[in-house]
């Protein structure tokens, strides 16, 4: 009898088991299915948030890595204001929008281009605006130092301490985000 209820306990272990693995593997292979249930809105807020302090640690760490002198200081602090400010803005205008969480489909090609044309506008008017500052940083910074700065600067996934996944790249070698 005590044999019975031991088999019968690890058959249904195991049974939770198998379904519980199974609802993993459905929800790894359906992401869509499995975004309904979770808050689009708390997603997409988070989403946002995330993008903006994404900014904020790679500014920090080309800062902590540059060693700057009294004189870059400055030219530092304007261009980091800058960069941040763009991405304070970016960050507004996403949490501004409505998340719209598996409706892509809904949007015919006309609204999805006119979205990515008005993104790309955005961005460029961000890179523009950041050109000056980053190149009277750039020009003062010594040849050890810009080393350090192009490979601070082009940290995004792929590249980095974070390998693939790790920072978003927000500088002049990059192409736009998509979350943006």
């Amino acid at each position: 009898m005590f044999l019975r209820k031991i088999l019968l306990s690890a058959c249904v272990s195991s049974a939770m088991f198998a379904v519980g693995a199974a609802s993993h593997a459905l929800a790894a292979d359906h992401p869509r299915e499995m975004a309904g249930k979770i808050d689009s809105a708390d997603w997409h807020k988070q989403m946002c948030t995330d993008h903006y302090a994404h900014n904020v640690g790679r500014v920090a760490y080309i800062e902590a890595k540059l060693s700057l002198n009294d004189t870059q200081r400055p030219l530092f602090d304007g261009w980091k204001q800058t960069v941040l400010g763009s991405a304070k803005s970016r960050e507004s205008s996403c949490l501004a929008r409505e998340p719209h969480m598996g409706e892509q489909h809904d949007h015919n090609v006309i609204e999805r281009q006119a979205r990515m044309q008005d993104m790309l506008q955005h961005r460029l008017a961000d890179l523009t605006a950041e050109q000056p500052s980053l190149k009277a940083l750039y020009d003062s910074l010594s040849p050890e130092q810009k080393q350090v700065f192009d490979l601070g600067d082009r940290m995004g996934p792929g590249h980095g301490p974070q390998g693939h996944g790790g920072w978003h790249n927000h500088g002049a070698h990059s192409a736009p985000d998509k979350a943006e």
